[in-house]
């Protein structure tokens, strides 16, 4: 049976992924059409894809129960859309007047998404949109400023499941049709193109100069294909499995590896030119060109790696088992992976660069890179099973954010239709009065809330209705309002006590929930203040033109990170007592002070510490160095070097 499943499963991705490069270049059928197959399309995928895992349990009664559902459910997914995608012409024109056909079909695919986002997601995002579509429905019985009355039955189902535009359930699936579900094929194809051991010969590399090395080269890996994924659950289990092992051989605790892999997969999300799918969810909202998204978010992102890397410096720093060592690198590994790796992903960034869509930038980078990875020597190529796993993989990666849009969707009609976004936010951001500081803050604590258990382009979603509009109200610019939340969304997914990105990696590590919620805050902490960074600073949202102000404040980020470190760690060069520990926390303090005064003057003592930081860190490991050599001579040696080192007007003087 589970064979079977799979086959039915692995015939539907080659067709999804034919059929989605061939309309990247054809246009196949009208845009209604073409967004209902693609929603079919995507249900079936996620059905076959849990049955797949249902049938492989050894409980025969429960596979059968399983079995069953799933074949209901893909069942009424296949006839409610294949109904909706045939007669879309004529339910256009008669919509919201539909017919009681019209609202069953409607009705069976709500039902079907609903299934499968809770299968798929959970429960928290799904009980989330059953409650909306409730409200939408039975608004008129609340009172207060949730009040509202809802209209006829056939006008919200006409509503909720998108009959006659671009609405409701299938309100994201043009952003899955036209531009997310090829880049993330790309992304689980560079997994099948074996470029994940491109990272790992390259921490090797690293190790060898640095005790961070290792994890220098996850950031890296889980940041480059972390861009493509979309999601920071999906990268944790992709890159996850390979960087977390490697870390933990390496001295690294399954704590600290998973919490490395995790923040690391937070950032891939805000990285050019692919930062996921809250990314071109934004560019939606604000109607702008992504482009435009992805050039404001340059030098956050340089920021956020920055930050990374300093924290990561740190704790390998705090970690005595983690030693400088050399470790045989297979060069041909990186001579023949590199190219591939690069082309491919260069292609897709000079093809969004040059305005085209980011489909057919993604077309053209899948060609590439699996041209490319035929071409390097058989040792170094991938094989059949390793490039189909990629590709179903990237597919059923793809299909499951495509339900996460349909499942938005119905959410953010609701909140659009009856005003409810509108009025929980106002309900809660009347709190802050005139406030700008605490309204910030409250909407930071509201985006981490909205994001408890969500995906983050669901939480990002909410937040772009709930508390977005007030910050723009307030003052604050739409673009930097908008990227505050989304990366406060982003965040959610380390805050206990859900935490589902921490989830995702203790599942690999096999580590405490806990204890690596501990070891992510310490390295997220400092990165969460880049939003209020560009909210008291909008020029750094403003690349190219970046000036010296912001120059100088994204500078003394950097060295508040480094104090951070130190105080957080407890270690520069040696091991550092209370006092010192303490003394450090200065650092952030006055980076604060600089945020809310816009005082440059609180940047001079942060960057003068940082500086003597780094020169004495210098002077300490020559000295260590020194010492590691005097001992790795032979006590005939040791004893000329120290003649050596004794002053002429010391050895002329006579003994005692």
């Amino acid at each position: 049976m589970e064979r079977v499943v799979s086959l039915a499963l692995y015939t539907i991705v080659v067709f999804a992924a034919v059929y989605q490069m061939a309309a990247i270049l054809y246009p196949l059928q009208g845009a209604l059409e073409f967004y209902y197959f693609h929603l079919g399309l995507v249900l079936v995928i996620v059905t076959f894809d849990i049955a797949r895992t249902k049938a492989g349990e050894s409980d025969s009664f429960h596979r059968g129960v399983w079995l069953a559902i799933l074949s209901i459910v893909g069942g009424l997914a296949i006839g409610a859309s294949a109904y909706l995608y045939l007669n879309i012409g004529e339910i256009e024109f008669r919509q919201p007047f539909i017919t009681e056909v019209d609202f069953a079909a409607g009705a069976i695919l709500i039902g079907c998404v609903l299934v499968l986002t809770y299968l798929v997601w959970g429960g928290i995002l799904t009980g989330v949109i059953a409650l909306g579509i409730l409200y939408f429905i039975f608004g008129d019985l609340l009172s207060g400023a949730m009040h509202y009355r809802p209209p006829e039955s056939e006008i919200i189902m006409s509503y909720l499941a998108g009959m006659g535009g671009a609405r409701g359930v299938i309100w994201g699936i043009p952003l899955s049709a036209n531009t997310l579900f090829l880049i993330i094929v790309f992304g689980g194809l560079l997994k099948g193109t074996r470029i994940l051991e491109l990272f790992n010969e390259v921490g090797k590399l690293l190790l060898a100069v640095s005790r961070g090395g290792i994890c220098y080269s996850s950031i890296l890996a889980s940041t480059a294909i972390g861009m493509v994924t979309g999601q920071a659950v999906a990268n944790v289990a992709l890159s996850g499995s390979v960087t977390i092992p490697s870390m933990k051989q390496r001295g690294l605790s399954g704590a600290q590896a998973g919490a490395v892999e995790v923040v690391s997969s937070l950032g891939s999300q805000i990285i050019p030119p692919i930062m996921g799918l809250g990314g071109f969810l934004m560019a939606v909202n604000l109607g702008v060109p992504y482009a435009d998204i992805a050039t404001a978010a340059i030098i956050p992102a340089v920021l956020f790696i920055a930050i990374l890397f300093v924290a990561a410096y740190f704790l390998a720093e705090s970690i005595p088992s983690l030693k400088i060592r050399s470790e045989s690198v297979d060069k041909g590994s990186i001579l023949w992976m590199l190219p591939s790796f690069l082309t491919s992903f260069g292609t897709l960034l000079a093809l969004l660069y040059l305005r085209f869509s980011p489909g057919y930038a993604a077309f053209w980078a899948i060609l590439l890179l699996v041209s490319l990875s035929f071409a390097r020597p058989a040792a170094y190529r991938p094989t059949f099973n390793d490039l189909f796993s990629g590709l179903v993989y990237g597919v059923v990666s793809a299909a499951n954010l495509g339900l996460i849009l349909a499942g938005i969707g119905i959410l953010i009609q609701v909140l659009v239709t009856t005003g409810a976004g509108f009025n929980l936010g106002r309900i809660i951001m009347l709190a802050a009065g005139d406030n700008v500081g605490l309204a910030l803050v409250l909407g930071m604590v509201l985006s981490l809330i909205i994001g408890l258990g969500l995906p983050t382009p669901a939480a990002y979603a909410l937040s772009a209705i709930i508390m977005i509009p007030f910050l723009v109200d307030m003052g604050v610019t739409p673009i930097v309002a908008h990227f505050f939340g989304f990366y406060f969304a982003i965040f959610s997914a380390v805050t206990p006590p859900v935490a589902v990105g921490v989830m995702a990696a203790t599942r690999i590590s096999g580590a405490s929930f806990y204890e690596t919620v501990i070891q992510s805050g310490k390295m997220a902490l400092v990165p969460v203040l880049i939003p209020f960074t560009f909210v008291a600073y909008p020029n750094v949202l403003e690349f190219p033109a970046i000036t010296v102000e912001t120059t100088v404040v994204c500078l003394a980020l950097l060295a508040t990170t480094a104090m951070w470190g130190a105080s957080i760690y407890g270690v520069i060069g040696r091991h550092l007592n209370w006092l010192e520990r303490s003394g450090f926390l200065l650092g952030p303090a006055l980076y604060l002070a600089l945020l809310i005064t816009k005082d440059l003057i609180y940047a001079a003592p942060i960057l003068v510490v940082a500086t003597a930081m780094v020169v004495l860190r210098v002077l300490v490991a020559q000295r260590q160095r020194g010492a590691v050599m005097f001992r790795a001579m032979t006590a005939e040696q040791q004893h000329r070097a120290t003649e050596t080192a004794v002053t002429p007007k010391a050895r002329a003087a006579p003994s005692e």
